[in-house]
């Protein structure tokens, strides 16, 4: 379905219902079944029947001369241009029978229309020339969405120092748009939201994506700005740098219920600078080493926030064998105000890594009701540098169960680490429940 905004227009009648009102009340699949054509399948021919209103249409890209063959001295994209530019006058569903189309231009989503094919691995979108992004949806862009279409890259790695590298999807300054049950592989980026609100991306694989030396490959999806996202219920395997990825001040967005494993760097990372990341939440995301051998790591860092990130929420996640910490919040010595200031971290479970959770030059974070185990450091409070900004004060670590620490349950690292507050931890097998190297650490409280 289209990520409508609520309108206003929508009324009860007593009228008997037709067959046309019938039709567009169906999902796409639904309306496929009751034009009398099989799903996915046997949906090769265009079906001339609304699916929303008396101006909505469906159109299937062979109509438009699409072939869908992978042939690669083929170009595909001015066809389905065609197809999406046609639905795109009243809006409507673009539909992508199953194949391998080869496209060798970026595609432009219009607003109100549904790119839509018959399933990951079916319809297949296959980048034809190196560092294009297949699917664009352009600024001021809305009420649109992609589902079931797999997005196969050249994966043509490069030391670019531009952002212009190869992507799935790349979403611009837009607004209501949906990417559902769509798989991405063998491609230097997913998805990109650039200024963009109210994105949903859910359902979603993305599976051996490739990076070069560029810092602007290997992302699963990137949200650079904007706001009120949803990413969530997605499954990440082998990706060269984060999974998931908050920066340049995006905020209240929700990141929940996605599968990360064999990641190369940190799984999922906020970061930001001058523009706070804020009022993000992250919940219930498993960072897993199913499937690695032993000592293999799934990750350097389960979840990072770096710089301008605060109120924040990291709670019920599930972090197994990350190298260097689990959650880690930090700010360089540098950083000035732009700390992780009043983050929220609880209910996280920590299993095998050297640190558990870690805050380096943050204040006012809360560390509450964790479970670590298997590390050498369990709670870390701790500075970096020696300048004006390298303090870490007021944060509180309480109500945490922390086990198999071989260094330390908890520990305040420096005499730059003021009026930090740790009392009601627990656990056994640790070789040493507080170090505490601090200032005016408060030990026992409310």
């Amino acid at each position: 379905m289209l990520p409508l905004e609520p309108t206003d227009t929508d009324k009860h009648t007593n009228k008997p219902i037709t067959r046309r009102q019938l039709l567009a009340g169906l999902s796409a699949a639904g309306v496929l079944l009751a034009a009398g054509a099989g799903f996915p399948g046997g949906a090769q021919a265009a079906v001339t029947v609304p699916v929303g209103n008396t101006n909505t249409w469906w159109y299937n890209v062979k109509d438009f001369g699409a072939q869908g063959n992978d042939r690669s001295d083929q170009d595909d994209s001015p066809f389905i241009q065609a197809a999406i530019n046609a639905a795109a006058v009243s809006g409507g569903t673009v539909y992508f029978p199953a194949g391998r189309y080869i496209i060798k231009t970026g595609l432009f989503l219009r607003s109100k229309v549904h790119l839509l094919g018959a399933g990951a691995e079916a319809s297949v979108l296959k980048a034809g020339l190196v560092n294009i992004q297949m699917v664009m949806c352009p600024a001021q862009g809305k009420q649109a969405s992609i589902e079931g279409l797999t997005f196969e890259g050249i994966g043509n790695i490069t030391s670019s120092v531009t952002s212009m590298v190869e992507r799935g999807i790349h979403i611009l300054e837009a607004s209501f748009i949906r990417v559902s049950k769509c798989l991405f592989k063998g491609i230097a980026n997913g998805v990109h939201l650039a200024r963009s609100e109210h994105v949903t991306i859910e359902d979603c694989s993305f599976i051996s994506l490739v990076a070069g030396d560029s810092a602007y490959e290997g992302y699963g999806v990137t949200a650079e700005g904007g706001a009120n996202h949803i990413i969530q219920g997605n499954h990440f395997k082998s990706l060269p740098r984060s999974c998931i990825q908050l920066t340049a001040g995006c905020s209240y967005t929700l990141v929940a219920g996605n599968v990360m494993e064999a990641c190369l760097e940190a799984a999922i990372t906020v970061s930001s600078k001058l523009s706070v990341c804020m009022y993000n939440v992250i919940d219930g995301n498993a960072i897993t080493a199913f499937g690695l051998i032993d000592k293999q790591i799934s990750c350097t860092y389960g979840i990072r926030l770096k710089d301008a990130c605060s109120y924040n929420h990291i709670v019920n996640n599930s972090i197994t064998r990350a190298t260097f910490a689990g959650v880690q919040l930090e700010a360089a010595d540098n950083a000035g105000d732009d700390r992780p200031y009043g983050n929220v971290m609880t209910g996280n479970k920590i299993d095998t890594s050297v640190r558990g959770i870690v805050v380096l030059n943050g204040s006012d974070n809360s560390l509450k009701a964790n479970e670590v185990r298997r590390v050498e450091l369990g709670i870390l409070i701790d500075t970096i540098g020696e300048g004006n900004a390298s303090i870490a004060k007021q944060n509180v670590v309480t109500g945490n169960s922390l086990f198999q620490c071989s260094t330390s349950a908890v520990k305040i690292g420096s005499n730059r680490c003021q009026s930090n507050m740790v009392h009601s931890n627990s656990g056994f097998d640790n070789t040493a429940g507080l170090t505490d190297n601090g200032m005016e650490t408060v030990t026992a409280g409310f």
